[in-house]
């Protein structure tokens, strides 16, 4: 599907957005949009089908934003993510200088449990079953089945089934098809049930998970830095981290390239005999990751595997070590063709030899402990033709056939919405748990008080008076840190203005007439010590007003997290 992207990071991107929501992704029929499927777009019949030399549909920047330099010379080198995302949304943590711009993850493989995987032994319970005992009412399964598939496994998740919570419950047997390795039926026709085959256990490759989720809130989300307690469960980072991708499984994102479905890559002189994996383009890459690491600081992910499988990964810097112009010869022999004439863009003017490496975030492993990126940066190597304009415009370019095979697929970034696909996990009450993860430590000796309000307050629509709702502090000293989350459901939050104010005097604004079309601001904002200020306890009120006139809306929760 997609939506029309009105404002967003940095006011840059702009354009179509596709909802990301499976995969790691999955290998789906034609019917299911995957990760890079640019098939599924409502605009995809504007020109071009992805498989040419020359910018076109799939592969044109514009698609990514309509404010990018295209002048090779005024494209930087080297580009590295120093800035985070989450900055403003999360002031103190950014300020504090202990959260990195990125963080390493597992995948969360479907055939291990997905984010129901008891990652910390048999004794200890999922994140999704901390998340049920925590906010759903629901003690869940002492114990959990030992073999996730084989023989006998029906029985035994038959019996967790019966005593699981329903977040824990959705995740194992819906998501990604979880359900069908133990579900007594050979799903993937090899006359075995619930074993292992050629595509993985019962259909279920090993390559599947939330890479799609974690990639983008790796960069967009601050990493957790210390473990949470809430409502007597105890979330580990690796829990929380798990939820965060949770809860925003469907990202909506800007996107450059199509998905190649093929497991093996053919070619000939003229093109790739399976189109659909001749692209990314590589002048598209080179527009993409000079302007977005280079000449700004934006979330971007790729697609590193060319092939049917779909490793999205977080990408955090570049480096360009040749740039030099050819003669179409010695591009040609590049290129594997030969000959003094280049065929493949006669609008090419000039072409240069281009080898650049790619730096990215690797998996990690669940632990007690934030990761960081600093020790699961990897890189990859491209080597390609860029075709210019008379005027030094890139315009296009060519993989060379060292690369023609191990290119980036698809890239794309994440706009700001997310979603989550569990209809058992509420994306509010997991920013609670990130915001007092993330918060600095120390501040005052509040212990972490809670104060919440969950009487809806109606939001009138276009009016100066707007929606208030009260909270009473007492019984905090000294000057804590406040994460203030927010769960408002309205239909253009472009139109509201949230302000935070204590005993009448406005402490803060929280959220400015941002997000466009987007519906429902469910977020946490930090404030430092210094905005608390040293008297912690009075009337705290949230305001919201409504600057626009017919959409409408209701604050549901509000909840000061006291540090």
């Amino acid at each position: 599907m997609t939506r029309t992207f009105v404002t967003g990071l940095a006011g840059l991107l702009l354009g179509s957005v596709q909802l990301l929501s499976v995969g790691c992704a999955t290998d789906g029929g034609a019917e299911e949009c995957l990760p890079g499927d640019i098939d599924c777009a409502e605009d995809v019949g504007q020109g071009g089908d992805g498989k040419a030399d020359a910018f076109d549909y799939k592969n044109d920047p514009a698609r990514m934003s309509q404010r990018l330099t295209y002048t090779l010379a005024d494209l930087p080198k080297k580009g590295t993510l120093k800035t985070p995302a989450w900055k403003d949304q999360y002031p103190a943590a950014a300020a504090s200088g202990q959260v990195p711009v990125a963080w390493a993850d597992t995948y969360w493989p479907t055939y291990a449990g997905s984010h129901n995987a008891r990652w910390q032994g048999s004794s200890t319970k999922s994140p999704l079953e901390k998340y049920d005992a925590a906010f759903n009412n629901a003690q869940g399964c002492a114990t959990m089945p030992a073999e996730i598939a084989g023989p006998g496994a029906k029985a035994a998740w038959d019996e967790y089934y019966r005593c699981a919570g329903p977040a824990a419950k959705w995740q194992s047997k819906e998501y990604q098809g979880g359900g069908q390795l133990h579900d007594g039926i050979d799903n993937d026709g090899d006359g075995k049930i619930d074993m292992e085959g050629e595509n993985g256990v019962d259909g279920i490759a090993t390559w599947w998970g939330t890479c799609h989720a974690w990639a983008p809130v790796s960069l967009t989300v601050p990493e957790p830095q210390r473990a949470v307690t809430h409502n007597g469960v105890t979330f580990d980072v690796a829990d929380i981290k798990a939820l965060i991708q949770n809860s925003r499984d469907s990202t909506a994102a800007v996107m450059l390239g199509g998905r190649c479905n093929s497991r093996e890559i053919t070619h000939t002189t003229t093109g790739s005999a399976n189109d659909a994996c001749a692209d990314l383009n590589p002048g598209g890459l080179h527009v993409i990751m000079t302007n977005f690491l280079g000449l700004a600081q934006l979330p971007l992910v790729e697609d590193r595997t060319a092939n049917y499988e779909v490793w999205n990964q977080p990408v955090v810097g570049y480096e360009i070590t040749k740039q030099d112009e050819v003669t179409p010869t010695q591009a040609n022999t590049c290129v594997g063709a030969t000959g003094s004439t280049w065929t493949y863009n006669t609008n090419a003017k000039k072409l240069f030899e281009v080898r650049m490496t790619v730096q990215y975030v690797t998996e990690g492993d669940a632990d007690t402990r934030p990761l960081g990126f600093a020790n699961y940066t990897r890189s990859d190597r491209y080597h390609y033709i860029l075709e210019l304009s008379s005027a030094g415009k890139v315009i296009g370019g060519r993989y060379c056939t060292d690369s023609e095979n191990n290119h980036v697929d698809f890239l794309w970034s994440p706009t700001g919405r997310y979603n989550p696909t569990n209809p058992n996990v509420s994306a509010a009450k997991v920013n609670e748990l990130v915001a007092k993860a993330v918060a600095p430590a120390g501040g005052g000796t509040g212990g972490g008080r809670e104060f919440s309000s969950t009487t809806p307050a109606s939001i009138p629509d276009n009016a100066a008076v707007g929606a208030k709702v009260d909270i009473a502090v007492t019984g905090l000293t000294g000057s804590p840190t406040l994460a203030v989350s927010v769960d408002i459901t309205h239909t253009y939050i472009g139109d509201l203005k949230v302000e935070l104010l204590k005993d009448g005097r406005a402490v803060k604004t929280l959220h400015n007439n941002t997000g466009g079309s987007r519906a429902n601001l469910l977020q946490t904002y930090t404030l430092t010590a210094a905005e608390v200020g040293s008297s912690p306890n009075g009337t705290w009120t949230l305001k919201v007003t409504d600057n626009a006139a017919q959409d409408a809306g209701t604050i549901n929760k509000v909840t000061l997290s006291f540090n």
